[in-house]
């Protein structure tokens, strides 16, 4: 499979939709709305990775549990892909998990499933549990390598995998939850240019959106707690996914069918 990485300088045209209340009002239409000044990127698939009847699963912790980008990506199949009758998307999140766990699980939760694809949205937990603590280096190693087995079973099975890197340990870009975060985001990206599989950087992408926050906007925008996401969150994450997994931007753009 050819590594795709996800360009951002299209995506934060989004901020000038995000800040219109009457857009994001919607949730059935948000992700839509987001797109809507997303431009083209020379850096991502535009052709379905899928074909009829494929399953996805998607491995991951309590961001993923929560159910909220799956829906989102869910109706965008069934809208725009419907002739491909693709099964619902599997949720394999588990709230509190991190790298160590998902590997335990692997086996019964994403290659007994058989899925044509697997993303893999792995890392908060590993860093936002340890705060406390001083960054451990074997911690991180840790991580890569149980991360790096989990595509390698997965390949072997012939899944084809996207990795979805850790989004944010709060909104605050200074805060040391994201500098402790950006060494397992780049963890995830060598492993994805080594195993040649797909990769989205999310974390870079919600810095980047962040950055345009509106002023007015006092609490936080993306996420509720500075983790688990709002529905604007989750149409990005679900906008992310989506292109990880080579849907076009104007097959994401286009309006829901009446």
């Amino acid at each position: 499979m050819k590594r795709t990485v996800l360009s951002l300088t299209a995506v934060l045209a989004i901020v000038g939709v995000l800040a219109c209340p009457a857009l994001a009002a919607d949730d059935a239409s948000l992700l839509a709305s987001v797109i809507m000044l997303v431009g083209p990127a020379k850096d991502t698939p535009n052709e379905l990775l899928l074909k009829s009847g494929d399953q996805i699963v998607c491995m991951g912790d309590s961001i993923t549990a929560g159910g909220g980008y799956l829906r989102d990506m869910d109706a965008f199949f069934a809208q725009q892909y419907g002739d491909l009758k693709l099964p619902k998307i599997i949720n394999a999140g588990v709230s509190g998990h991190k790298a160590e766990d998902c590997i335990k699980r692997f086996d019964r939760d994403v290659l007994q499933k058989k899925p044509a694809l697997l993303t893999l949205n792995i890392g908060i937990n590993d860093v936002w549990h340890r705060l406390s603590k001083p960054h451990d280096p074997n911690v991180l190693a840790a991580y890569k390598d149980n991360v790096g087995k989990m595509i390698d079973q997965a390949q072997a099975a012939g899944i084809k995998v996207v990795l979805l890197a850790p989004t944010v340990i709060s909104e605050d870009p200074q805060a040391e939850g994201q500098k402790r975060l950006a060494l397992y985001v780049k963890a995830m990206k060598e492993l994805a240019a080594q195993k040649k599989c797909g990769f989205v950087d999310l974390h870079q992408m919600f810095l980047d959106i962040l950055a345009r926050k509106p002023a007015d906007v006092k609490d936080n925008w993306l996420t509720g707690d500075g983790v688990h996401m709002k529905p604007l969150g989750n149409a990005v994450m679900a906008f992310a996914g989506l292109r990880g997994m080579g849907a076009p931007y104007n097959k994401i753009a286009a309006p829901s069918p009446k």
